[in-house]
């Protein structure tokens, strides 16, 4: 996973309400606009060991946006117990000890900035660039984290066709060098179709694939469905189940993220 990977599910739901608002309200390109949210991910998977490790993702996310720029930070708290350890702040990139344990503490705190093409809104067409860093805050001794940064830049496509919104995503990671780990920088994807139902009502579906860092492991795949629910005015939620596809991957999880907007 990313951070995890399922989350990208919440983000890619998000494009049928926070875009198209974005494009017909003149007000955000004048003053800041926030949105907070509040997310609980579960993953399992054996990640090669003989036992499964579990895994707890809570966090809070601040989102400001003005015009095309955006700015994001995320903060984790995580939960641990089986055997692997989180190269990644999350599943992907996993390796397993031989040595089951349970922990607990802050995950690795992301922070984003990102520009969006909005010239191209009319036509239906969604262009985000993002620069992304991961801050090492997790524990490397509980096996968290690896303790040094990750930079990672990103591209984000959505096409809306009516009710229909195909999107990808293709980045770039540039991987700290922890000790003990000969870690790669990694390459990753994502595809997926999202249908609008209704003025409350969002679902969808994706893959996501990305090269592991660890040489000579299995490439983490995961596919996840989701549904986006506009709860209110400024009041929406994301609820998805995602299945791994690889060695390296979580094999079940699921998760809840509930978003406020304002002004």
């Amino acid at each position: 996973m990313k951070l995890p990977l399922s989350l990208s599910a919440a983000l890619a739901a998000g494009l049928a309400f926070s875009t198209t608002a974005a494009a017909q309200d003149a007000f955000g390109d004048a003053f800041w606009q926030y949105r907070a949210s509040a997310g609980f991910d579960y993953s399992s998977g054996s990640y090669g060991a003989a036992s499964k490790t579990d895994v707890t993702y809570s966090s809070a996310t601040l989102r400001a946006t003005k015009g095309p720029w955006s700015l994001k930070a995320v903060v984790p708290w995580m939960t641990l117990s089986g055997p692997a350890v989180l190269l990644d702040g999350a599943g992907g990139g996993s390796v397993a000890t031989g040595q089951s344990r349970n922990v607990a503490g802050l995950g690795d705190m992301v922070f984003s900035g990102g520009y969006s093409l909005q010239s191209w809104y009319p036509r239906g067409l969604f262009v985000d660039f993002t620069l992304r860093v991961k801050a090492p805050t997790a524990s490397v001794s509980k096996g968290l984290g690896t303790g040094k940064a990750d930079v990672a830049g990103q591209v984000d496509i959505a096409q809306a066709f009516g009710n229909f919104m195909p999107f990808a995503t293709a980045g770039y990671r540039v991987t700290g060098n922890p000790v003990g780990y000969n870690l790669r920088n990694v390459v990753y994807g994502t595809a997926g179709l999202q249908y609008t139902i209704n003025q409350r009502f969002t679902v969808g579906a994706l893959f996501d694939y990305r090269q592991t860092s660890l040489p000579g492991a299995a490439d983490p795949k995961e596919g996840t469905a989701y549904l986006n629910i506009k709860i209110a005015e400024a009041w929406s939620a994301n609820v998805y189940g995602l299945a791994g596809f690889s060695r390296n991957s979580p094999d079940a999880g699921g998760g809840l993220v509930v978003t406020f907007r304002w002004p």
